[in-house]
């Protein structure tokens, strides 16, 4: 869960904690979605895939309307992932959720940090493989929030799924929610990265008797970021990172653990080439970049975020000017529009965009914004939409510039 002030802006990602007793009252919530995801396999296959259900019919996916769930359900697996991180840091062992394109339901529905029941997502069942041209899946990674998890953007996941993609979100163990300590240390935010190129690594090196192996096209690599995540999604771009902010806050208490080593890795270039299309969702701007950095992002950017959840987004887009930026507004949007859905967290102003409405118009735009500058995709409803000659809603508020 992203933190209970979440929606109000958070100024530098300095988060207030989610009073636990809050979360477990949520349980009984349930995340809905209009596709289906899921699964938890055991170990680092987890699980085979292999659930029952009728014989597929694979789908080509070319052209299907971003704005209507896809074809498929939506599969969903939670495996185990361990690598080494940088900076002279101990290997790292992580879950890492994926979520794919599938033709069965016969599946029991995953239930994320063992609170948040996915009750239209099935674990471990078949992957119905999509006709792409390529012959592989393009992919959507996806860094989560402050005290948040794999599946707090499981609905995004899902519709990217539905659409014949496949979606990968590592967990940022020690980040969190009922881990994160009162001080992050300066690890996490060498982690928070390197989380997500070694999710990428894990997926593209699955052994041969998997599933998923070979199955996804790394060439066309999506990565989005909610609320905390943008700082990863930032990072990942090729932003560089401000190192005063970092030794004031090792030196003043802001951040546990520094290590001159971990400081060395953060002043280098932690970005992934793959990633060819960022998307942060509601988390500008940050200490960790000044308007100079983000303005020497490598990609196109698509920065979101909700009428009722000023994070700053508008400073970002009006300062940089070496970018081809869009930035969306949603009006009545809250900060967990981008999460577990805009109602979340009870407050009564989110509730004039109920969930349902809130997701319809958000995943659309993320999807058609990835199909159009990865898969170059001119069809008519996603070139009108990144292109701005159509709208889903008189909710959706759309700026664009490119460089000057």
């Amino acid at each position: 869960m992203e933190p209970i002030d979440a929606l109000r802006p958070v100024p530098h990602h300095r988060p207030v904690k989610l009073a636990l007793p809050l979360a477990f009252a949520l349980a009984a919530m349930t995340l809905a979605t209009a596709s289906g995801c899921s699964s938890k396999g055991a170990g680092q296959s987890g699980g085979t895939g292999g659930g029952g259900g009728a014989a597929v019919v694979p789908v080509d996916p070319t052209g299907l309307d971003p704005t209507q769930t896809g074809p498929f359900t939506c599969g969903h697996r939670e495996l185990s992932m361990t690598y080494s991180p940088p900076g002279g840091l101990p290997s790292r062992t992580i879950p890492v959720h994926v979520w794919y394109p599938s033709q069965s339901t016969d599946g029991d529905h995953p239930k994320y940090e063992g609170i948040f029941e996915d009750d239209h997502s099935y674990d471990d069942v078949p992957l119905s493989m999509p006709k792409w041209p390529s012959g592989r899946m393009p992919v959507l990674v996806h860094s989560h929030g402050y005290e948040g998890f794999a599946g707090n953007s499981a609905r995004l996941m899902c519709h990217f799924a539905s659409q014949g993609w496949l979606a990968i979100a590592p967990e940022h163990v020690g980040n969190l929610l009922g881990d994160t300590p009162a001080t992050l240390p300066l690890a996490m935010y060498v982690y928070r990265p390197f989380d997500v190129r070694s999710a990428l690594d894990f997926v593209a090196g699955l052994p041969a008797g998997d599933p998923l192996a070979g199955k996804a096209d790394f060439t066309s690599v999506a990565m989005s970021g909610h609320s905390f995540g943008t700082y990863t999604a930032w990072a990942l771009s090729g932003a560089p990172q401000e190192m005063s902010w970092y030794q004031t806050s090792c030196m003043n208490g802001g951040l546990a653990a520094c290590d001159p080593t971990q400081l060395a890795v953060l002043a280098g270039d932690v970005s992934d080439p793959r990633a060819k299309v960022i998307i942060p969702l509601a988390g500008a701007p940050s200490s960790q970049f000044s308007i100079a950095d983000y303005d020497q992002a490598r990609t196109p950017m698509l920065m979101m975020s909700g009428s009722l959840n000023d994070v700053g987004d508008g400073p970002v887009y009006m300062g940089v000017t070496k970018l081809d930026v869009t930035w969306v507004v949603v009006d009545g949007g809250c900060h967990q529009l981008f999460g577990l859905g805009n109602t979340v967290l009870g407050d009564p102003g989110c509730s004039v965009l109920p969930d349902e409405q809130g997701f319809a118009l958000v995943n659309p735009w993320i999807l058609s914004y990835a199909r159009y500058h990865l898969l170059m995709d001119r069809t008519a409803v996603v070139k009108g939409l990144v292109e701005g000659t159509q709208s889903i809603s008189p909710l959706v508020h759309v700026q664009h510039k490119l460089p000057m």
